[in-house]
């Protein structure tokens, strides 16, 4: 019964790691990712907001791991942690009211492989603790995943035009 509700509060990760990754890609199609950009948006970039949710996620799984109901707590706060900060997505100042295009859908594959690995790590081990750890640092550093997605998109057409020139 555990493992069916830790299945469940990957919906709400997902839906929030979907959202920030989609505003991400939107961003990256209209900025060259630059130092000085990244300076300039380190706000936007990372949403210093999670690190106080993240913290508390943390104190109760370290402080109380001999309770007995901790994967109880473990699952509700995971879960509710991931709820707040989706529905906080619509009300973002920072969020790109742009369009996903034909073209973002090679980068959103390439990004939805990444977001695959943690999931398998869950059913490989069944360690939901770590697992949740990792799926937090996903959404934190959410934005560097879609800008690295893209880099990778963009190699990969380059190399692919490269090879049907020749």
């Amino acid at each position: 019964m555990n493992v069916f509700f830790t299945y469940l509060t990957f919906i709400p990760w997902f839906l929030y790691f979907a959202q920030i990754s989609k505003n991400a890609i939107k961003d990256l199609k209209n900025n060259k990712l630059t130092f000085s950009w990244i300076k300039k948006n380190i706000f936007k970039i990372f949403h210093f907001e999670t690190i106080i949710l993240y913290a508390i996620f943390v104190y109760f799984a370290v402080y109380y791991r001999d309770a007995n109901q901790i994967w109880l707590v473990e699952i509700l706060l995971f879960s509710a942690i991931n709820l707040y900060l989706y529905i906080n997505t619509f009300y973002d100042k920072n969020k790109n009211n742009g369009k996903i295009e034909t073209r973002d859908i090679s980068t959103i594959l390439i990004t939805l492989i990444i977001v695959i690995l943690p999931i398998i790590y869950y059913v490989s081990t069944k360690n939901r603790e770590i697992t949740y750890y990792i799926l937090f640092g996903y959404s934190f550093f959410g934005y560097l995943i879609a800008a690295m997605s893209s880099l990778l998109n963009n190699l990969i057409i380059k190399i692919i035009r490269k090879n049907n020139e020749s």
